[in-house]
């Protein structure tokens, strides 16, 4: 599994994305350049759209492709997606 911590911000208009705030053990899809891949959000506190959020990220599979590890480094930048749909932006923070 390859984890790091990132800043993310969940917008408030979504196109439908998520109807609610976000939360913790959320898994929405993180977009590296049109290359979807699972992800997993972890964090202490709920996730009010429309804020910057420091959370944990886990990549289940992260650690069996190369081109993640390759990819994800600090200050890259990520796209949330949920349903087919962007929910958000994100960047590495710490690896």
């Amino acid at each position: 599994m390859l984890e790091f911590v990132a800043d993310i911000y969940l917008y408030e208009e979504n196109g439908g994305a998520m109807k609610g705030d976000g939360w913790s053990g959320m898994m929405p899809q993180l977009n590296m350049d049109g290359k979807f891949v699972m992800s997993k959000i972890l964090a202490n506190k709920p996730l009010k759209k429309g804020e910057w959020h420091e959370v944990i990220i886990q990549l289940p599979y992260g650690d069996k492709f190369e081109y993640i590890k390759e990819t994800i480094k600090e200050g890259y930048e990520f796209k949330l997606n949920f349903g087919g749909k962007i929910l958000g932006i994100g960047r590495v923070k710490l690896m």
